[in-house]
């Protein structure tokens, strides 16, 4: 993409990297500010993505109801480094009622599983019912199984991606690493993949899809602390034991996290909604089914509705199933209502 950069965007790269060196921190709007309205807001998103992606001298920090705002990062050491371009947080809004889409599990480039037809009409569907913002829980694409790693394997994902993955302007799409995205990223140095790549260089193809290089992420929305993870860890301490199968569930083999309200995960491709109760404080685990045709006639994702009391913390949160018939078309199943203030129903739910 970056082959045939004009001789017009280098000096404006160049412009772009003194500004951030002299004020530390901007945004888009305040660079074209700063510029005088000379370059318009594409040549500048180009420049911000080449610091971002090719460069690695800046990270985003993407706010739930602000613009982006883009960092300096003076060690330079820290340039090739995957973990340190990205800084997320999130401020909540004023809105007392959001609607999230939570989805899974996509697999890009898996013929037998992909379905766009279906993952651009829970999309749609999504924003016809007001949601602003998806989750995705990982496994964004399919690694190649019981082969060899080729360039253009992932270069042809990547086209995939960019021409059939969902762009609304109205979403703001936020995914986790799965442990298929693991091996395009670089994570496994051992692997015969001779070269990696940077997956937050998604948002190049996909305006509105941001990756969190990190396969598990935790967010913060007022009184509620949410775990995201593409596979579940059952034991906080002991990393390793994660939730491999659904019987997992069914049999209680879930230990208890202090720290977190609600644990979202995927990985398994079947969704679940079970709650679970220590020391009188309830949790709520929630897994996302897959968005492929492994759930078609079944439960393929869900709109979590979270509402805000008057004093800013949250209430209660609604989870409605979203369900997908053999001709793509989305509807609506049943909701789960979660009280974060008392007690709830027990839930042993699978999907």
């Amino acid at each position: 993409m970056y082959n045939c950069i004009s001789d017009k965007i280098y000096d404006l790269i160049f412009i772009i990297e003194k500004l951030f060196i002299n004020y530390g921190s901007l945004t888009i709007n305040h660079i074209r500010e700063i510029l005088n309205g000379k370059y318009s807001i594409a040549d500048i998103e180009f420049a911000i993505n080449y610091l971002l992606v090719n460069r690695g001298i800046i990270v985003r920090d993407d706010f739930w109801s602000a613009d982006a705002v883009y960092k300096y990062i003076a060690d330079k050491y820290l340039h090739d480094s995957t973990y340190t371009r990205h800084y997320f947080s999130f401020e909540v809004d004023d809105n007392k009622e959001k609607k999230v889409l939570l989805i899974s599990d996509t697999h890009i480039g898996n013929s037998e599983l992909e379905n766009y037809k279906m993952l651009h009409n829970i999309y749609e569907f999504s924003l016809q019912h007001g949601v602003t913002k998806c989750f995705h829980m990982g496994d964004i694409f399919s690694r190649v199984v019981n082969g060899f790693w080729k360039r253009e394997d992932i270069l042809n994902q990547f086209s995939l991606f960019e021409k059939y993955y969902p762009n609304f302007d109205e979403i703001k799409t936020y995914a986790i690493i799965g442990n298929h995205d693991e091996y395009i990223n670089g994570f496994f140095e051992k692997q015969p993949i001779p070269f990696k790549h940077e997956l937050r260089q998604l948002t190049r193809y996909v305006n509105n899809f941001y990756v969190i290089p990190r396969s598990v992420w935790e967010l913060k929305l007022s009184n509620v602390m949410f775990h995201f993870s593409h596979r579940l860890y059952l034991n906080p301490i002991m990393c390793e034991h994660k939730l491999q199968e659904l019987y997992e569930i069914a049999n209680g083999n879930l230990f208890y996290y202090d720290r977190y309200n609600v644990l979202v995960s995927g990985h398994l491709h079947k969704g679940f909604i079970y709650n679970n109760t220590y020391d009188n404080k309830e949790q709520l685990f929630l897994g996302v089914p897959s968005a492929t045709n492994i759930n078609k006639n079944g439960v393929v994702a869900y709109i979590i509705d979270i509402n805000n009391a008057d004093l800013g913390n949250i209430n209660n949160m609604n989870i409605t199933l979203l369900l997908c018939d053999n001709n793509n078309k989305i509807s609506e199943g049943e909701t789960y209502c979660w009280n974060f203030k008392g007690k709830n129903k027990l839930l042993k739910k699978v999907f």
